[in-house]
């Protein structure tokens, strides 16, 4: 279908209109704000950027969404839908549960902030009851916010709540085999007839997909959205002039835009720029040339401008790593060792999936160098980053979690190098059924671990499974004290952290209670047993106000416990000059009074019917 002739100046004045206004901004971002004043921004700054992403992507897509249709067809629709159902479904293998240590609930709780408030602020103290929200203390996380931002918008339609937020990360990780498959079917390229199929099964089957594709990890949302960012790609080398070479505005808008947004996931989701590149030169060179291309590569920097300055804003972050070191050569050795060993041990990953990548490699060797270039450099970026960072060895606690990141040029190396074999096995039949259940039967043994929880953060998941069976038993109007207010927020129970509450805690404490009448309470969690400085912190509010104890429970070595601060005693001495709420009539006191004889002088009867609380109203005549 011809473009409108209006279509590629407005293109050319937008692009270049929004990368000029992004470059004016950036460098004045740079060198006249502070790093402090650039991340107060961060929270709006980057929720701007992603909304912008949104509509520059979802305009370039119903664009060219009717002659997408047409041109895939009903086969491949359906049968992409189909993946996408079975992906959702395939993640259920997994026990749905949360594998680090709070990061999920931190995710989370950002979402809920989002939701509510349009800002992407993590709540250290917040009033969270009856689907209400209220910030009373911020703070800017330094991941990028394109997680919490997709949870975002689940929250707003489903409601906040633990279970919306797995199902979203299924549904995620169904999407994205679906995507594969259709990036693989748009690809102008020459491959063997079965790539489609055979990489999004491989994608889908990755045992670690699956495992953590039941957790509201990002690393499955980060894959995610960098393989949206290669569907874009794909469908941009598709759909442009067969003549000429020049591509479409309207793909081109929907690649700048995906290519934008995966980077707000992780920081190292940039990669999709290059990945995106190599991909289009593999499909034609004339790319090099093409304007619609660099004017897309143009609005894509434009967008993704808030994320880079977010990144710029904690630049200074030591990220977890205790000496500030994060990336190192000292860190190399250990980690290239555990992160080969991931593909050769066949411990997490088939080794019959080791051996069809290779296969795979051979063949784009021979066949497709450019497209193996493209893959190559996929593979590299999102596998080698770890290999430098601290805690990017697979070995390094839940860190596994950083093969899914890769799992998608991995799955199409696996999945090129089947879709070589299948020629073969169709010629001879009893050799390549021999091979087709070797290969079942050896991935079929790397499932194993799907279905179970690990050792890895054992404690902090009790915790959390703590925190669950407590809430419910909390008076209602109730604050929780903790060193991650953010799992009781998702709990729909006010929480704070105790530094954001400390002075009226010790200050104003009648205050406090004012405020909330069902209790003012401190949780010992994991961090307390971890860390010897918050216990003490813990141990001297506890014993200044004789704090009772709520409820307790344990985790092998670890114990956990919710304490109540507001005794008698606290009150006294830490009470300050408000007066308490006036004291309501309890129901249960009344008629311990009335039965016991005991409420003083009785009232005189009234006559008139109507004056009696159940006389019935009248109309007037």
């Amino acid at each position: 279908m011809p473009l409108p002739r209006w279509l590629r100046p407005v293109w050319y004045c937008l692009t270049l209109g929004a990368f000029s206004g992004a470059v004016f901004w950036a460098q004045r971002m740079v060198s006249e704000y502070s790093a402090d004043e650039q991340r107060a921004l961060v929270p709006l700054t980057t929720v701007w950027g992603m909304h912008a992403c949104l509509i520059v992507g979802i305009a370039g897509f119903a664009g060219l969404a009717a002659g997408l249709g047409r041109w895939l067809g009903r086969r491949h629709l359906l049968f992409g839908l189909t993946l996408a159902v079975v992906g959702y479904f395939a993640c259920g293998l997994a026990p749905r549960t949360n594998r680090i240590f709070y990061d999920e609930h931190i995710y989370m709780q950002i979402g809920q902030t989002l939701a509510h408030t349009g800002r992407a602020e993590y709540a250290n103290y917040a009033r969270v009851e009856y689907g209400d929200f209220q910030m009373y203390e911020a703070w800017v996380n330094k991941q990028p916010n394109g997680h919490p931002y997709l949870l975002s918008w689940v929250y707003r339609i489903f409601g906040v709540s633990e279970e919306v937020s797995h199902q979203t990360v299924r549904v995620v990780v169904g999407l994205t085999t679906a995507l594969l498959y259709f990036a693989m079917v748009l690809l102008p390229l020459n491959l063997p007839t079965a790539t489609p199929v055979a990489v999004a099964m491989a994608f889908l089957f990755t045992p670690l997909v699956l495992w953590w594709g039941h957790t509201v990890s990002v690393e499955p949302t980060a894959a995610a959205t960098t393989v949206v960012g290669f569907f874009a790609a794909c469908l941009h080398a598709r759909w442009r002039h067969p003549q000429t070479g020049e591509g479409s505005p309207y793909s081109g808008a929907v690649l700048a835009a995906t290519a934008a947004f995966a980077a707000y996931f992780r920081p190292e989701s940039l990669m999709v720029f290059p990945v995106a590149a190599l991909v289009l030169m593999a499909a034609d060179r004339r790319f090099l040339e093409d304007r619609v291309t660099w004017a897309a590569l143009a609005l894509a920097l434009a967008l993704v401008t808030p994320n880079l300055l977010h990144l710029w804003s904690v630049r200074t972050e030591d990220w977890g790593a205790r000496d500030g070191n994060r990336f190192g050569m000292a860190f190399l050795g250990e980690n290239f060792r555990s992160n080969t060993g991931y593909f050769l041990r066949g411990e997490w990953f088939p080794l019959a999936g080791t051996v069809l990548a290779l296969v795979g490699i051979g063949w784009l060797a021979v066949r497709n160098r450019l497209l193996g270039l493209a893959v190559g450099t996929w593979f590299i970026l999102s596998w080698g980053i770890f290999v430098l960072f601290y805690a990017g060895g697979y070995h390094y606690g839940a860190s596994s979690r950083y093969a899914v990141v890769s799992a998608a040029p991995v799955a199409l190396l696996m999945g090129l190098g089947a879709a070589v074999l299948v020629p073969w096995a169709r010629g001879i039949p009893a050799a390549g059924g021999m091979l087709g259940m070797v290969v079942l039967m050896n991935w079929g043994s790397t499932l194993h671990y799907v279905p179970t929880l690990s050792r890895e953060s054992a404690e902090a998941r009790a915790d959390i499974d703590w925190i669950r069976e407590t809430a419910v038993l909390l008076p209602t109007g109730s604050l929780v004290i903790s060193p991650d207010p953010c799992v009781w927020s998702i709990l729909g129970r006010n929480a704070s952290q105790f530094g954001a509450v400390e002075t009226m805690v010790r200050t104003q404490m009648q205050e406090l209670v004012n405020q909330y009448p069902g209790g003012i309470y401190l949780h010992w969690d994991y961090w307390v047993n971890a860390e010897p400085r918050i216990a003490d912190s813990w141990r001297q509010i506890i014993v200044d106000t004789r704090a009772s104890v709520f409820r307790r429970g344990t985790s092998e070595q670890y114990k956990f416990a919710l304490f109540r601060l507001d005794t008698a005693l606290a009150l006294q001495t830490m009470g300050g000059g408000a007066e308490p709420n006036r004291r309501r009539p309890d129901m249960d006191e009344v008629v311990a009074e009335a039965l016991a004889g005991s409420t003083g002088p009785a009232r005189p009867r009234a006559d008139s019917s109507a004056e009696r609380p159940d006389a019935p109203l009248e109309s007037a005549p």
